[in-house]
């Protein structure tokens, strides 16, 4: 695991079952709680297949309203991406500002300016929980997964929320969500807000309205 130079002052997490438990007791009689949840958004395929999130290493729409629910709920939170997430940020943007950039790479050579390295998911939650020294001001009781779609898949049995946008319209797609609707006739997850949807402020290429959806895990 590379710890990367921008988090000095963080200590090393302590090995551990990352993400298993939502409750840690950090001594002091203090309990801590911590909630990983993921966000995404999914529209149909050209073929009308649901969950389509990625073309290409890219997003295949532009979405104003879902950017702004994306930075007002992950702003002063750990995020954890995989690489080819943060590949596909725009450098500029890179890493996401008042947030605790976490990419989960396989590879143990890489690095990034403003990010931590994590091998895999267990390192990269561990990675977030960790309190900084001196205080950074980021809220760590909740986790945000931001993508992308094998990353989702592989840290499902560790999430406790998810926070969908429905986009309505087709798109060309090669990369698809988990399938929460799914999930929900299972028993496994239920639906807390269902959203209504809403036609975009400005006309945003094939977009014909979105609707923002919460689930949460059932315990």
């Amino acid at each position: 695991m590379e710890h990367d130079s921008s988090r000095s002052g963080y200590h090393e997490p302590e090995p551990g079952i990352a993400g298993q438990t939502a409750i840690e007791d950090w001594g002091d009689d203090v309990v801590k709680t911590f909630s990983v949840n993921l966000i995404w958004a999914c529209a149909q395929d050209m073929q009308g297949r649901p969950g389509a999130m990625g073309f290409e290493g890219g997003i295949p729409w532009h979405l104003a309203e879902d950017m702004k629910h994306f930075k007002e709920l992950t702003v002063s939170h750990p995020v954890i991406m995989g690489r080819k997430t943060w590949d596909s940020l725009n450098p500029k943007f890179r890493p996401l500002p008042n947030r605790d950039n976490i990419v989960v790479s396989h590879d143990p050579n890489w690095h990034a300016a403003g990010a931590t390295a994590a091998n895999d998911i267990d390192a990269a939650l561990d990675y977030a929980r960790q309190e900084a020294i001196p205080d950074d001001g980021l809220d760590r009781s909740e986790i945000w997964v931001i993508g992308g779609a094998q990353l989702f898949h592989s840290i499902m049995p560790f999430a406790n929320k998810a926070y969908v946008t429905y986009i309505r319209g087709r798109f060309d797609a090669d990369t698809y969500a988990p399938d929460m609707n799914e999930l929900v006739r299972d028993g496994a997850w239920s639906v807390k807000d269902n959203g209504s949807w809403t036609s975009p402020a400005k006309q945003e290429g094939a977009i014909e309205a979105f609707r923002f959806v919460t689930y949460q895990k059932n315990s």
